[in-house]
């Protein structure tokens, strides 16, 4: 029986969720987080030398913010706010989204 190999999460997801689990600025609109979100992955993508060209860069970015927004709505269900989300998540799972942040920073 082989192994199952572990892959890694999508980094758009690791992203998401640090901002979501550990920013600190929870009294943001949905607007700004999921902008904030966007040009932090961006710059991820940057970093990884991946290249969005500009004439597509619009339609790349209402995508992610299509993805991110459906996102937000699964992971706070429930919840009116990301702050009350925040309140209600356990500190292990904000070290872990922390970490896997982490890990995807090094690159």
């Amino acid at each position: 029986m082989r192994a199952i190999k572990e892959t890694q999460p999508d980094p758009l997801y690791v992203i998401f969720e640090q901002h979501l689990l550990n920013f600190q600025d929870s009294e943001s609109d949905r607007k700004t987080f999921i902008g904030n979100v966007i040009l932090d992955y961006l710059t991820y993508l940057r970093k990884m030398n991946i290249i969005v060209p500009h004439v597509l860069e619009s339609a790349v970015i209402d995508e992610l913010g299509a993805q991110v927004q459906s996102m937000l709505v699964k992971k706070i269900y429930g919840c009116l706010t990301i702050g009350a989300f925040q309140k209600k998540t356990p500190s292990t799972a904000k070290r872990k989204a922390r970490s896997r942040y982490a890990k995807l920073a090094k690159g």
